[in-house]
């Protein structure tokens, strides 16, 4: 195959385009899956486990939630060195720092700077076009036998099929929330929702797309309803909304605001956390709870990807063995609240959670291809917005 430049690689990966009309081969001329030809089709798990020992391994991730950092830091890295690696946290602003470092690097001779790398969506998407990510990895870690082969939100990264590139780690839900002192029995699903609506106007509010939050709300809509059937639904419900839906809020953050001020009587969030993290600064009072939908909660599952170049690919294959197991995706769901991807009997009972968390997240629906997710915001601003 033709080899592409890596400046026009790089370019590709920033402007979010690789995979577009721009098919790129990366790394040296050989055949090896990495810079050190290490195989993981090829090596036992014994294999991996000796040449771990005493490796280093360099886990990038987005930095931005202290609860999380101090889970890796007080959970995961001793339950590396008790494994015989030593795992470093960087902290990381954007996976698209990672991206530029990695398309750097896939041309050198030196082994790379990232070991093991949190990522999903047109990330992976771009890297895996960009042939970037170690291959097969993911089937040899022996943990994986305990993820659900029927559950397509493990194999399939905003519609990309992994292919044993990356390992899932952690998933959003989206949640909803009401103040159990002012509403008894909150809506469950969409009917519901519009009958809520009809008899309370003026106090439903979801943010407009193509917000982050808004767009969620919109595609839970349209995976539980159909899209057709969905966009009829909040056509009717519009003119019931929060300013007689002239106006919708821009963010999660304005619905957290209405919520607080008891202007709104739901808040929603892709964050599973986000009632726990309120209530923790004073946001929210104690009275409020987190709930989903019956019928099935849009489920966004995040990865754990190691680089084709990363430096130490055998001890990044313990770590990710070791947060995938049942021990540290159970303290991650306890500590942090994030939703585990191991199903609620593998993972084991957990340690009582705060009133402002769930440990039942119902029935994942998968997110759509990514592609598509412009395509039903636009069509939201056409008809609705």
């Amino acid at each position: 195959m033709r080899r592409v430049p890596m400046w026009l690689v790089a370019f590709a990966i920033v402007m979010g385009v690789a995979g577009a009309g721009v098919v790129a081969t990366v790394g040296g001329d050989d055949d090896d899956d990495d810079a050190r030809g290490f195989d993981p089709m090829t090596s036992t798990w014994v294999d991996v486990t000796a040449q771990a020992q005493g490796q280093t391994v360099r886990l990038w991730m987005w930095g931005g939630e202290a609860a999380l950092n101090d889970y890796i830091d007080d959970e995961v890295i001793p339950a590396a060195a008790a494994a015989g690696v030593n795992l470093e946290r960087v902290p990381i602003d954007d996976t698209a720092s990672a991206m530029a470092r990695l398309v750097a690097e896939a041309d050198s001779n030196t082994d790379g700077a990232i070991d093991l790398l949190w990522v999903n969506g047109k990330n992976f998407e771009q890297g895996k076009d960009a042939g970037l990510w170690l291959q097969e990895w993911v089937p040899r870690l022996p943990n994986a036998a305990l993820l659900d082969p029927d559950d397509p939100t493990l194999w399939n990264d905003f519609g990309v099929p992994t292919e044993g590139q990356e390992m899932p780690w952690s998933r959003a839900a989206f949640v909803f929330a009401h103040d159990t002192a002012s509403v008894d029995s909150p809506p469950r699903n969409f009917d519901e929702l519009l009958e809520f609506a009809r008899a309370n106007p003026g106090r439903v509010a979801y943010p407009a797309p193509p917000d982050f939050t808004g767009s969620a709300f919109l595609r839970q809509a349209l995976q539980m309803l159909g899209e057709d059937t969905a966009f009829e639904l909040l056509g009717e419900l519009d003119p019931l909304l929060w300013q007689g839906g002239q106006t919708y809020p821009v963010d999660q953050a304005e619905i957290e605001r209405l919520f607080a001020a008891g202007e709104i009587d739901l808040a929603m969030s892709y964050n599973p956390n986000f009632v726990d993290v309120a209530v923790a600064r004073g946001s929210f009072p104690e009275t409020v709870v987190p709930y989903v939908f019956d019928g099935g909660t849009l489920s966004n599952v995040s990865f754990l990807a190691i680089p084709a170049r990363a430096s130490s690919p055998q001890g990044a294959m313990v770590v990710a063995d070791l947060m995938l197991g049942p021990p540290l995706q159970r303290a991650k769901l306890e500590l942090v609240g994030i939703p585990s991807v191991l199903s609620a009997d593998t993972l084991g009972a957990a340690a009582e959670l705060s009133p402002h968390r769930l440990d039942d997240f119902g029935t994942p629906l998968q997110e759509l291809p990514a592609d598509r997710v412009p395509v039903i915001d636009r069509r939201w601003l056409d008809e609705i917005g």
